[in-house]
């Protein structure tokens, strides 16, 4: 009788130990996940970030591909005169 009280305490510690060891993993492992989840902010920021300049890059890329600066500069720079909308002709097919 003795013997057998003698092994359920024996299982207890063991039980009692793989708990507060299973404890202590959760706690990591929660404390991974909330700085796993602070560099995925940081990163999606910093993408976002990034999505703005790329946007902003194409807008002035394409102001520059539709001319309009190239206008302005043949305007200032070469001093050509802009045109009259009502000297220009339409020509019908």
């Amino acid at each position: 009788m003795l013997n057998h009280s003698f092994n359920m305490t024996k299982i207890n510690i063991v039980l009692g130990l793989a708990i507060v060891v299973l404890s202590f993993y959760t706690i990591i492992w929660h404390h991974q996940n909330y700085l796993l989840e602070e560099k995925s902010k940081v990163i999606k920021n910093q993408n976002q970030r990034i999505m703005a300049m790329r946007k902003q890059l194409l807008i002035e890329h394409s102001e520059k591909i539709s001319g309009a600066e190239i206008k302005q500069k043949a305007l200032n720079a070469l001093q050509m005169k802009p045109v009259d909308p009502k000297k220009v002709r339409t020509v019908l097919l």
